[in-house]
């Protein structure tokens, strides 16, 4: 009895130490270290979230594929008149891009470039020929598809661009890294360009290819009739993408001038080209086949105030041409059989006000001569 009496003392003398001790115990287990206890799911939200306070102090910038032009992943837009020369600009950019070499002072991400070309797939084979003999190179890496795309009616096209873009990156063993859409008018067969409900439908799919590639999108598109509204169509495009290029030609030369810049601070930035024949052949009655290549130039002054008119443009012409200067009544008298004398004038001060041309002692010349 007493080895019993001693050992439920004990016992007793033991529990209370126990008890207070860990007097949160519950039956003798701390729910918060209950090793069979299920943890709480973590919470999962219905969209993407980033917490404010959970960013990281240092900043990533941008992930440029063009210095300064285009930004890896997302969506452009490029566009002029006909004849403007910006495919021959977009293939001289993608060319770059292929080849992973500076492009105009600039700095490119090297990768492939899928070419769908749309519109016209023999004249975008033969400016790679133009460009190739040129530069006497083989571009690598740029691939044109030659079949139609429609990005209008239903997914099957988008799907094929996706499916082509995984195929040729397990064959090359390297990222796409430029898409390239010539043009969104043929993109998008059938749609009204200038309805929202058309073409958010186009827009969409542009969206699922370039963030399931994870490769830009660029598209090639035309001016609208008013230059001065920008380019042609639904003006959601615009809002959609990430830049805007804008393709423009004058007397005083060809330009590439960008007009909506969403995470560079490039906005505003011009870069001058002008166009160089290369002869690639003869045609069957044995005229000169040719094409263009681009070649850097210094960007013109860029007009201010309205569009230029028919008699600034042909006074213009006449003295980029001309390359010397000319006595503003012997140039006024020029045009005497096309415009009246006071238009010619009064074109000359629109362009000095434009510093378009230069004028001193009644005489005037194009700027660039002037310089």
């Amino acid at each position: 009895m007493t080895t019993t009496t001693q050992y439920e003392s004990f016992a007793s003398k033991l529990d209370g130490f126990y008890a207070s001790q860990q007097p949160h115990f519950d039956d003798g287990f701390a729910p918060e270290c209950d090793p069979f206890a299920e943890a709480e799911p973590p919470a999962v939200y219905p969209l993407s979230v980033a917490f404010a306070d959970e960013l990281p102090d240092t900043f990533t910038p941008p992930d440029e594929l063009v210095q300064g032009v285009l930004t890896a992943g997302d969506g452009s837009v490029l566009y002029g008149d006909s004849n403007s020369g910006k495919t021959f600009f977009v293939i001289d950019m993608a060319c770059a891009v292929a080849r992973g070499v500076d492009w105009i002072g600039k700095k490119t991400e090297p990768g492939l470039v899928l070419y769908l070309a749309a519109e016209s797939p023999a004249s975008v084979r033969g400016r790679l020929q133009a460009y190739q003999r040129f530069h006497g190179v083989r571009v690598p890496n740029f691939v044109i598809v030659q079949s139609p795309i429609d990005l209008f009616d239903g997914e099957a096209d988008a799907d094929k661009v996706i499916k082509l873009v995984g195929m040729l990156e397990n064959k090359r063993g390297q990222k796409v890294r430029l898409i390239i859409g010539d043009t969104l008018a043929r993109l998008s067969a059938g749609a009204n360009e200038n309805a929202g409900q058309d073409m958010g439908l186009v827009v969409r799919r542009f969206d699922r290819i370039r963030t399931e590639c994870d490769a830009h999108f660029l598209l090639i598109h035309h001016s609208g009739k008013n230059a001065a509204a920008g380019s042609r169509g639904w003006s959601g495009i615009r809002a959609a993408v990430d830049t805007e290029i804008e393709v423009t030609d004058s007397p005083a030369g060809r330009c590439c001038e960008i007009t909506k810049q969403r995470d560079l601070p490039t906005k505003g930035e011009r870069i001058g080209f002008k166009l160089d024949v290369v002869t690639l052949g003869e045609t069957k009655w044995g005229a000169p086949a040719t094409s263009c290549v681009v070649v850097a130039s210094d960007a013109p002054v860029k007009q201010t105030g309205k569009r230029m008119g028919e008699c600034e443009g042909a006074v213009l012409e006449f003295l980029a041409a001309r390359r010397t200067g000319i006595k503003k009544s012997e140039l006024a008298k020029h045009f005497d059989s096309r415009y009246e004398r006071s238009n010619v004038y009064r074109a000359m001060r629109t362009l000095v006000t434009a510093h378009a041309i230069h004028e001193a002692a009644g005489m005037v010349c194009i700027a660039e001569v002037a310089k």
